[in-house]
């Protein structure tokens, strides 16, 4: 099974109001070039999980206009990207799923699906895809790829 972590794309400043935050137009231009790029490069997520911020779900749109049909969920609420997580998506026995969030709690799933302490920076569109045994894992994940949003530029060739 795969797991694919993506942090969402670049989103507005904060003022006040964190949860309608929307992507920039960089934000929005980047995210599409990296998907692009990992399309072309031959990934498939099987499904696209996403917290309900704005810019999470716009992130989960741009993947889906590269993947027409894909099933999108988008949790309840901002679920922390833990165990419990994990927890949740083997109990709706999704296929390769790719899980749309935010920092610091991808960091921290990240290591801790490689048995790593500390964190994984992930840069606003930033993705890592892990190779695993189940929902939730039993031992360490293996990473396939890590694709930072520099990856974008190469995309655009």
């Amino acid at each position: 099974m795969l797991l694919t972590l993506m942090r969402h794309g670049l989103a507005e400043r904060f003022q006040g109001d964190d949860a309608s935050r929307t992507l920039t137009d960089t934000g929005r231009s980047i995210v599409w070039d990296v998907v692009r790029g990992l399309k072309m490069g031959g990934w498939l997520p099987g499904a696209v999980v996403c917290s309900p911020l704005v810019r999470s779900m716009q992130t989960a749109e741009l993947v889906i206009e590269h993947y027409p049909g894909l099933p999108i969920e988008v949790l309840g609420n901002v679920v922390k990207a833990g165990p419990e997580l994990l927890r949740e998506l083997g109990e709706r026995e999704l296929v390769d799923p790719l899980i749309i969030g935010h920092e610091p709690a991808l960091s921290g799933l990240a290591a801790r699906l490689i048995g790593a302490d500390g964190l994984m920076a992930f840069e606003e569109a930033s993705v890592a895809c892990f190779r695993l045994d189940d929902l939730p894992p039993r031992r360490p994940a293996e990473l396939i790829f890590f694709a930072p949003p520099s990856f974008a530029l190469a995309a655009r060739k």
